[in-house]
């Protein structure tokens, strides 16, 4: 979270979609919340990059389809460049491949705009707050890749869990898996909420992901965890 001018915390978010219309309404709802600052703007993907490299924003919502550097490939540049960076997919496309790319790329949420856009900011605060989120829809297309990913582990050899990742790493992995988020994973566990993120951000490192969406792609391909 960073600092505003005013010397005010905020949530910095940079609004990339090439509709001018649908832009100013995103940035006009996000600028009346108290707890949020648009510090800046692009219309394509080569100009996201630049921007998110400049500005460093705390939340990044990226549409998929745009002129020249589409979003998907700029939120992979993006996840290299500013990897602390928090992207959100926030798109018309409900295209299963643009959701696993986007997963892939890096971000931590894919929605559609079908959403309303004054739900956009709650999205915004559950992505900054370490959770992944994913269009109902689309949620389940990402369950079924991950049970093929599932059935392709099981014919490989099996390599047991991954050395690196702690017992605890694993679990809080599964129930990541299972699309919880970090508050219910602690209920779950009986955890504190910041020892879920903690958690969550040793499993990123130790797997080099950018995302928990990715993570769990990685894991279950990997055949680290197993999904019922």
């Amino acid at each position: 979270m960073s600092t505003g001018d005013d010397g005010t915390d905020g949530i910095t978010v940079l609004v990339c979609d090439d509709h001018a219309v649908f832009r100013r309404g995103l940035i006009m709802v996000l600028e009346d919340e108290p707890d949020m600052r648009v510090v800046g703007e692009a219309a394509d993907g080569d100009a996201s990059v630049a921007k998110a490299t400049e500005l460093v924003p705390d939340v990044i919502l990226m549409d998929v389809r745009m002129p020249g550097t589409g979003g998907i490939e700029a939120a992979r540049r993006i996840a290299e460049l500013v990897p602390l960076t928090r992207i959100l997919m926030l798109t018309v496309s409900d295209e299963e491949d643009d959701l696993y790319e986007a997963v892939k790329a890096g971000a931590s949420g894919y929605l559609l705009k079908e959403i309303s856009i004054e739900e956009v900011a709650g999205a915004v605060r559950s992505v900054m707050d370490g959770n992944s989120l994913i269009t109902p829809s689309m949620a389940a297309k990402l369950l079924t890749e991950f049970t093929a990913l599932a059935r392709q582990a099981d014919a490989k050899p099996t390599a047991g869990p991954a050395p690196h990742l702690t017992e605890r790493e694993l679990e809080v992995l599964r129930y990541v898996a299972t699309g919880r988020t970090n508050r219910e994973i602690a209920e779950e566990m009986c955890i504190a909420g910041n020892t879920v993120k903690n958690h969550v951000r040793n499993i990123l490192e130790k797997l080099h992901m950018h995302s928990r969406m990715e993570a769990v792609m990685f894991a279950v391909r990997e055949n680290i965890i197993e999904i019922d």
